[in-house]
């Protein structure tokens, strides 16, 4: 039985980070309960994990929320339709840049954005768009 690549994020609101995910990226809902969710992307699975209610309690979130770009580790989704991921990225609190970040080549199909929580993710297009 093979295990498929994964990675766990913390989220002070688990649902609403999950619905970020699973909606801007269409990704599949594996499992989950009240204190995380399992999430399915083209054999990558990503599990939001809620930060235990007492700690999250004390975490205050601007808004609107502050990208935190000083990370160790940056997560990369593909996108079949850019337009369509980043309507729905804006839609559900967190964004996809419009032009590729200054370091890239300006024909660059990759784009940096972050969820309602401000971790910065990056988005390649596989598609037309």
């Amino acid at each position: 039985m093979s295990q498929p690549v994964s990675a766990v994020l913390f989220a002070k609101d688990h649902a609403k980070v999950a619905s970020f995910y699973r909606d801007a990226f269409d990704a599949r809902t594996v499992s989950g309960n009240g204190d995380h969710t399992v999430l399915e992307l083209d054999g990558f699975q990503l599990m939001i994990h809620q930060i235990p209610r007492h700690l999250a309690r004390d975490i205050a979130l601007p808004n609107p929320v502050l990208r935190r770009e000083q990370a160790s580790l940056r997560l990369d989704f593909p996108t079949r339709n850019l337009e369509r991921s980043r309507t729905v990225a804006k839609l559900l609190f967190g964004t996809i840049d419009d032009a590729p970040p200054p370091w890239a080549e300006r024909d660059a199909k990759f784009h940096l954005g972050h969820d309602p929580e401000g971790n910065v993710f990056g988005v390649v297009s596989v598609g037309s768009t």
